[in-house]
């Protein structure tokens, strides 16, 4: 079992942010940081439950849509296209 930080903690000025391993030597701090909700007994062999992958159509709805931008029709969504990339170089 590993003492996980859930929570930021600064101890023996040190940083600890979320999901680092906490030293386990003090016992008094090891059980305010347990009561107070900051960190968390870990066991590292637990088995991690799977991650969902996404199963839904394109967010949307079906109707009318003069956008003129792109040949998609859906209604409340932000058309897919070059001009509204994110990846596109700045200008100087």
């Amino acid at each position: 079992m590993k003492l996980i930080a859930t929570h930021p903690i600064l101890y023996r000025s040190k940083q600890y942010w979320p999901g680092q391993e906490l030293p386990a030597d003090d016992a008094g701090m090891v059980q305010a940081w347990i009561e107070a909700g900051t960190a968390a007994w870990v066991d590292p062999d637990a088995p991690k439950p799977p991650k969902a992958k996404p199963a839904a159509a394109e967010p949307g709805l079906a109707g009318e849509s003069p956008n003129g931008e792109t040949d998609e029709n859906l209604v409340g969504k932000v058309p897919k296209t070059p001009v509204r990339s994110r990846s596109r170089k700045k200008k100087a």
